[in-house]
């Protein structure tokens, strides 16, 4: 927790929020090494020490940025699973929660992606952590789908890997006609096609635990 006057948790929560704005801006405009934790201070508007008092370096900032984009697109996943409805819609609504995080965060991955990849292997592990949280979701969807009957008794894992490998281009590419909108609904359905089916069966895994790699 940040040193000298006591904040609420709200307050924290905002000035964190002031300072990812910051740090973001600054990495996309001037680049990762460019900037300064002088310079991302000067933008969130608070001192220096109050800065290193969040995060003790740039990395720390980038880390903690992916990880809290990650955790909100988790605890949305996890809203739309509880939903009293079948495990197709369920799906459909995940992934298309997740093509929006893809979208909103475009520019990010585009050009920050390399700075991810080169953080401390503790930090990517962490980042690996929270990703095979939201494929464990997924999964665990299309698992449910096989058991209603909705689905074909796939390999769930198998199924889980190739959707998200499919459906992720389909955020970033553009074509003369038609919305970007358009274009992950299409493909969206091209994917599901795939594990569609009728009759009910016994789930297929492919490995014990779910978030083996």
């Amino acid at each position: 927790m940040p040193r000298g006057i006591a904040l609420t948790e709200e307050e924290q929560s905002r000035r964190r929020k002031e300072i990812f704005n910051a740090s973001v801006h600054l990495f996309l405009s001037k680049g990762f090494n460019e900037t300064s934790m002088r310079e991302i201070a000067k933008a969130a508007r608070i001192g220096k020490s109050t800065l290193y008092d969040y995060f003790p370096s740039k990395d720390d900032i980038l880390l903690s940025f992916v990880e809290d984009e990650l955790q909100r697109l988790t605890e949305k996943m996890e809203e739309i699973a509880r939903q009293k409805i079948g495990a197709m819609e369920k799906l459909r609504q995940m992934m298309f929660a997740y093509m929006d995080y893809l979208a909103t965060n475009e520019d990010f991955y585009m050009k920050l992606s390399f700075e991810v990849q080169r953080l401390a292997q503790e930090s990517i592990e962490r980042i690996q952590r929270k990703r095979h949280a939201l494929q464990d979701l997924l999964r665990d969807m299309i698992e449910e789908g096989i058991r209603e009957g909705s689905f074909r008794p796939v390999d769930s894992l198998l199924a889980t890997r190739v959707m998200l490998t499919a459906l992720t281009p389909a955020v970033y590419t553009t074509r003369p006609s038609g919305s970007r909108q358009e274009m992950m609904e299409e493909a969206f359905t091209f994917v599901l096609k795939g594990i569609q089916g009728t009759p009910p069966a016994q789930v297929k895994r492919s490995a014990p635990g779910k978030s083996n790699a």
